[in-house]
């Protein structure tokens, strides 16, 4: 019985600490405002290619893991109880895009054209 308490702690952590990435990553209804970026994702050449793989490959799990019939709970035998596990995948493929969606939000806020001068004062005297 300890040994399932130790199995279930260790799953729950591990539960906390996607959650938590999740949060961090502004996992919401914001991601609804954030899955019109995809495309610009995906053709900026300023994304590093394995962000862009980290996207493709979650979708592709996700999808697959849904339309196959293999499953750790199988609906057949649990009933509704059997779709936790495709929620659970699907959950966690959108959490990677959005994590990768704001490291892109922040990579455009951040990569500034140089021939742009900010924080200058200025007027205009008509002579």
């Amino acid at each position: 019985m300890n040994n399932y308490m130790k199995v279930i702690d260790i799953l729950l952590d591990k539960l906390k600490k996607v959650l938590v990435r999740f949060k961090n990553a502004k996992f919401g209804l914001l991601f609804l405002i954030n899955i019109f970026k995809i495309p610009d994702f995906i053709t900026d050449k300023r994304v590093n290619i394995i962000s862009k793989f980290r996207v493709g490959f979650s979708f592709a799990t996700a999808m697959l893991y849904i339309i196959s019939g293999i499953d750790f709970i199988p609906e057949m035998i649990t009933g509704v109880f059997g779709f936790f596990d495709d929620l659970f995948v699907m959950i966690w493929c959108l959490g990677i895009v959005s994590e990768e969606i704001e490291k892109y939000k922040k990579l455009i806020k951040d990569d500034e054209d140089d021939n742009i001068i900010k924080n200058v004062k200025f007027e205009i005297k008509d002579e």
